[in-house]
């Protein structure tokens, strides 16, 4: 949402999207609370919270924004196709994306794992992250 607030000209969409994006960084601080008080009991390894934080990003694959896309564009009259919409959703949005928006991701997601977030390591999987995401929108694009 950061990325779409800035690339927006609407001062109200783009007001709109800062919000959002802000209430969703509060949302990871109370996670990430409650994730360091777990982890005092709970004994879990970084593989298995590494695991569990590449199954979080996944999830990103399912109905949620595919079904949004396609009842925000109006595709009501069209039988749904989570594959086409979710392909269309990604072309559209991904476009917006800046390194600087998969280098905070990938921070929060190596900081949730246990990883240091501002490592060579982090740097390098910001880096792959953003090349597979416009790869993969480049992709989209061309079946389109």
């Amino acid at each position: 949402l950061r990325a779409m607030g800035e690339a927006a000209r609407e001062p109200v969409l783009r007001d709109i999207c800062k919000r959002i994006a802000a209430d969703e960084f509060r949302h990871y601080t109370l996670f990430y609370r409650h994730l360091k008080r777990y982890l005092d009991k709970e004994r879990i390894g970084k593989v298995r919270r590494v695991l569990v934080a590449l199954g979080r990003i996944t999830e990103t694959e399912d109905d949620e924004l595919a079904y949004a896309y396609y009842a925000a564009n109006g595709l009501a009259g069209a039988a749904y196709d989570r594959k086409s919409c979710s392909q269309a959703y990604a072309v559209r949005a991904f476009r917006y994306v800046r390194p600087r928006h998969v280098e905070r991701g990938i921070a929060m997601t190596f900081k949730a794992a246990g990883l240091r977030p501002q490592s060579r390591l982090a740097r390098v999987a910001a880096r792959g992250a953003y090349w597979l995401l416009q790869r993969r929108r480049q992709r989209f694009a061309a079946a389109a």
